[in-house]
């Protein structure tokens, strides 16, 4: 049973602009999405005091551009004032947005309850719990952008009972396919086979929690989400980690923090006549996802999907779709908006039905059918000729 606990928090960014947002709502309804944005540092120093817990761990990219929001710094020095008055410290290694070496970005001047570890080596400090446990908080930051060397084996030799490893990196190349650069790269094996007993990670906006034999490695995704993209997509936070009077880690406990949340919604539109039918098939969808979330201002990427008697209705709207639907929702999404709609229905013929005719399209299908390409790809060629040969024809 844990009974003293840490935060560990990830990827905040302060000072993003949440410039995903571009031209696609009202310049008024992006400035207040913008300020709630910005107050999740201070939410997280909260949660932090009341959670009673001891120390902080930030595992890099505190900082997204600092230059673009000059009150970042401001906040999150008065976030650590308020955590020395309550006896909590804070461990920060700097990741590739904040570097070591782009000054702007480094926490400087910071409450004598802050260590920052540096650069080149593991760093190791010591912190006694009200359990009586000591745990060695250990890592190290990165002095440049592309951090290119294996940090993780640099931990083989920090020495402790309870370790816990702060390090921003990529583990197996995890999040390339989300667009994350495979910084500071390292294996499981790296991790496992450690003498670390929970690995702090940061740089993954995914949220992950892999137990080990030691413990945990965790990544706790991003502070708050930032667009539509499926990794920024979904609620966002920090992760609790207890620690037991035998030093034992527990289980990591997820609890949201952020302010403003994306997601992505599909539509299935098979049993939809009409276009109207859509738009109030949409309207319950999104209603459902607002009421799920807790009234919180929701950004919402909505794709229409299926074979449905709709299509060509859906198809004539072209631009106008996304006014039309915003329109369809405006009673239900509050703060939010519909930022993007990706129309993907197809006309409603049974494929499999055609590739029994003698026609150019069934032979078409039929070289695809064979061809190696990934099976998304298939099925987006297949949606394309069907449109183009049944429905144009």
């Amino acid at each position: 049973m844990a009974t003293s606990y840490f935060l560990h928090a990830a990827d905040l960014h302060l000072g993003f602009q949440l410039t995903s947002l571009g031209g696609r709502i009202s310049k008024e309804k992006a400035d207040r999405i913008r300020q709630e944005a910005a107050q999740v540092f201070d939410d997280l120093v909260s949660l932090a005091i009341e959670r009673r817990v001891e120390f902080v761990v930030l595992a890099g990219d505190v900082y997204d551009h600092a230059e673009n929001d000059p009150g970042a710094k401001q906040r999150v020095y008065r976030g650590f004032q308020q955590l020395e008055k309550e006896g909590i410290r804070v461990f920060v290694v700097h990741g590739n947005h904040d570097p070591v070496g782009k000054k702007m970005n480094a926490v400087s001047d910071a409450p004598s309850n802050v260590h920052v570890f540096k650069h080149g080596e593991v760093g190791e400090e010591k912190i006694r719990l009200r359990n009586a446990v000591e745990v060695t908080v250990a890592g190290i930051s990165y002095e440049t952008e592309a951090e290119s060397e294996n940090l993780a084996v640099k931990f083989s030799s920090v020495s402790g009972s309870t370790i816990v490893g702060v390090l921003h990196t990529n583990v197996g190349g995890m999040g390339t396919a989300g667009g994350h650069h495979n910084y500071a790269p390292c294996s499981q094996d790296d991790l496992k086979n450690s003498p670390v007993n929970y690995w702090a990670l940061g740089h993954i906006h995914d949220r992950k929690v892999v137990e080990t034999p030691r413990g945990f490695w965790a990544y706790p995704g991003n502070l708050q989400g930032r667009s539509t993209k499926a990794t920024e997509c979904g609620a966002k936070g920090v992760l609790i980690v207890g620690i037991s009077d035998s030093g034992r880690i527990e289980t990591p406990e997820f609890v949201p923090v952020d302010r403003v949340r994306f997601e992505r919604v599909a539509v299935q539109t098979q049993s939809c006549e009409t276009d109207i039918q859509v738009f109030e098939t949409v309207l319950h969808e999104v209603q459902d996802v607002v009421q799920r979330n807790s009234g919180l201002p929701m950004l919402i990427r909505i794709e229409l999907v299926g074979r449905t008697p709709a299509f060509e209705d859906l198809k004539k709207q072209n631009e106008e779709l996304l006014v039309n639907i915003r329109e369809h929702v405006s009673s239900v999404i509050g703060e939010g908006e519909i930022v993007k709609v990706v129309n993907s229905t197809c006309p409603n013929v049974d494929p499999q039905e055609i590739r029994q005719r003698t026609t150019v399209l069934a032979e078409a299908l039929k070289l695809l059918d064979s061809s190696e390409a990934p099976d998304e790809v298939r099925s987006s060629v297949e949606r394309l000729l069907i449109e183009k040969l049944v429905v144009e024809s």
